[in-house]
């Protein structure tokens, strides 16, 4: 959360860049960045619709306890009004809405249900993990991915990520929605 902000005030920040649909750089404590529209929020979590080179990306979620701070900028104001004049602005509501952010279970239960493969950037003892592929199990305090390597080939074992090491998670993105067309069985 920002250093400079309380909790409420952080809140009616994000809120408000919500509702004005605010193009925004999201800090993470990794050092690491998101640019991007925030679309949806919770205690937990922060729904962002990626962006990339002018184009929407993907969503990502990011545990609200990640972010530092959030810049809306000049820069971060002309690159609102560049989408806005090229029409790029079309978020889909419908997996804004059927997404749950009340928890982790919740989340991975609603990104299974609507079908889509996932992203989870995870850290398990200073060691970055990377996961791609279908969700296969929820549980209360893990998630079970059914892992594929970048030749397409699933792993003989699924990752299971518990909760706690997550970092970020990524769906309805450009390389897991093609990518699973292509998958090796």
């Amino acid at each position: 959360m920002a250093k400079d902000l309380t909790e409420k005030e952080f809140g009616k920040l994000i809120q408000k860049h919500i509702s004005k649909i605010n193009f925004v750089k999201i800090n993470l404590e990794n050092e690491s960045s998101i640019f991007g529209f925030i679309t949806k929020a919770s205690d937990d979590f922060l729904m962002i619709e990626e962006t990339n080179d002018f184009s929407l990306a993907g969503i990502k979620i990011v545990p609200y306890a990640k972010v530092t701070s959030i810049r809306n900028g000049i820069s971060d104001k002309i690159s609102k009004v560049i989408y806005s004049e090229e029409g790029l602005i079309k978020f889909n509501h419908k997996i804004i809405d059927n997404t749950s952010l009340k928890n982790y279970e919740s989340l991975f239960k609603s990104i299974k249900k609507q079908d889509f493969h996932c992203i989870v950037e995870s850290k398990k003892k200073d060691k970055d993990l990377f996961s791609i592929g279908e969700i296969l199990e929820v549980g209360e305090k893990s998630v079970t991915i059914k892992n594929y390597d970048p030749t397409g080939k699933f792993n003989k074992k699924p990752h299971k990520i518990s909760f706690k090491n997550i970092e970020l998670i990524n769906f309805n993105d450009n390389y897991s929605t093609i990518f699973k067309k292509y998958l090796r069985k």
